[in-house]
């Protein structure tokens, strides 16, 4: 008996171990993460809940780099990979996104019903939903994309990356 308990505690270790106690696995382009903190703001004021993303300037990026704001503006980058996710970013070059969502009114927001209206209907809903979000526009469009966005961000090796963003200069 005493042998068998034996026994099942070396094969539990032994599972733990070699499943890594449950953790998941770093993958390769992403064991040298760097600290970055992006900061959001409109004149002087801080733009919370800001989601910010940034896309690799060179292909290969098979990760998301992504925060959002908090309260005082500013978002902790973390990036991801399938279930992997770790606090910074791959030393490289990125453009960076800024997208703020704007809730819909009730009237505008999708229902289950919306399926069985004819074509016309549902573009004509999704046209009135288009036409809300651009005139409650908060960022200006030229920063939702990183295709159009002009501002870019070197995050370097060893050392903190910061930047703070002033949507203002972007308004026309």
């Amino acid at each position: 008996m005493r042998t068998y308990l034996l026994l099942s505690i070396l094969c539990t270790i032994t599972i733990l171990f070699s499943a890594g106690c449950g953790g998941v696995p770093v993958p390769n382009e992403l064991k040298n993460l760097y600290p970055v903190t992006i900061t959001v703001t409109n004149g002087d004021q801080a733009m919370e809940e800001v989601a910010v993303s940034l896309s690799a300037k060179t292909s290969g990026g098979a990760w998301a780099s992504r925060g959002v704001t908090n309260a005082q503006g500013v978002a902790v980058i973390q990036t991801s990979r399938a279930s992997y996710t770790g606090k910074g970013v791959p030393a490289g070059e990125y453009k960076v996104a800024l997208i703020k969502t704007v809730a819909l009114p009730p009237e505008l927001e999708p229902q289950e019903t919306d399926q069985n209206l004819p074509p016309q209907a549902v573009a004509a809903k999704q046209a009135k939903q288009e036409a809300f979000y651009e005139k409650n526009r908060v960022i200006p469009k030229i920063l939702g994309d990183s295709n159009t966005s002009p501002i870019e961000l070197t995050v370097a090796e060893k050392n903190t990356t910061t930047l703070t963003i002033d949507i203002a200069q972007y308004k026309k």
